[in-house]
């Protein structure tokens, strides 16, 4: 019995710890080494099988190794924007004729993206049971497809939960990366929208994890900067303050 309690106050202790790593963007990565295809293979298992209202299929995945075409998809990730609260946000970022806009001077790019290997998740219409998700495959104008949309969306996070935590287990950093300001569907040759990036590697224990690989200081303003000229740039991080209520009475 108590090598029992042991395993499980371990495995309880090594999901802490998973979670602690995948909670932190990792924005640079050691890419010399290469991600074995046991360990690809098994985060594709997590990514791929994770649970969607009635396995209703609402994703597709395109998984890059190649550091040509991993550099290609992040070349289009440009859209990190450098603001403080004080300055007039209509001259850095918007809206225009309903689309959105923002500064390239201000903007970097996402650097998580460039790992070791990248997972780039599209949309897709596949079998589908839900009655509004069928109602709503049909008419782009209705609630029901803004219903059938957010399942989608749902199923998506889902997914990258479970693909990030299995990167931790098996010892990998991660970052996950919405900002696409430049298309990245012709980029890898398909028809539908890109909605997520996860990028998967090997931490770079030379520089801290936010530091960018290629931005230098100078090439910010000086506001901005994190250090001298010629070093390397640092994003910015927080810390979440959730509230959590557990059988109603708040947690500490």
């Amino acid at each position: 019995m108590k090598s029992n309690k042991n395993k499980k106050d371990k495995l309880r202790q090594n999901i802490k710890n998973s979670v602690d790593v995948a909670q932190r963007a990792q924005r640079n990565y050691d890419l010399t080494r290469l991600v074995p295809f046991d360990d690809l293979e098994t985060m594709l298992y997590a990514a791929e099988n994770s649970a969607s209202k009635q396995n209703e299929t609402h994703y597709s995945l395109h998984v890059y190794t190649d550091p040509v075409m991993i550099r290609k998809i992040y070349n289009c990730t440009k859209g990190f924007c450098l603001f403080t609260h004080d300055e007039n946000f209509d001259e850095l970022f918007g809206e225009q004729n309903g689309e959105y806009w923002q500064s390239d001077n201000r903007s970097i790019t996402n650097s998580q993206t460039l790992a070791n290997a990248l997972f780039v998740y599209s949309d897709a219409d596949g079998d589908i049971r839900g009655c509004s998700h069928i109602v709503g495959s049909e008419n782009e104008d209705s609630q029901s497809h803004q219903e059938y949309i957010e399942s989608k969306n749902y199923s998506i996070g889902i997914s990258v939960g479970q693909l990030v935590m299995s990167a931790a287990l098996l010892g990998y950093k991660t970052g996950i990366c919405s900002c696409m300001p430049q298309p990245i569907a012709p980029v890898i040759g398909i028809n539908k929208q890109v909605k997520l990036l996860v990028g998967v590697g090997f931490e770079n224990k030379e520089i801290d994890r936010r530091t960018h690989p290629e931005v230098l200081n100078k090439d910010v303003d000086k506001i901005f900067r994190t250090g001298a000229d010629n070093e390397k740039w640092r994003f910015p991080s927080f810390d979440k303050d959730i509230d959590v209520f557990l059988n109603g009475v708040k947690k500490n």
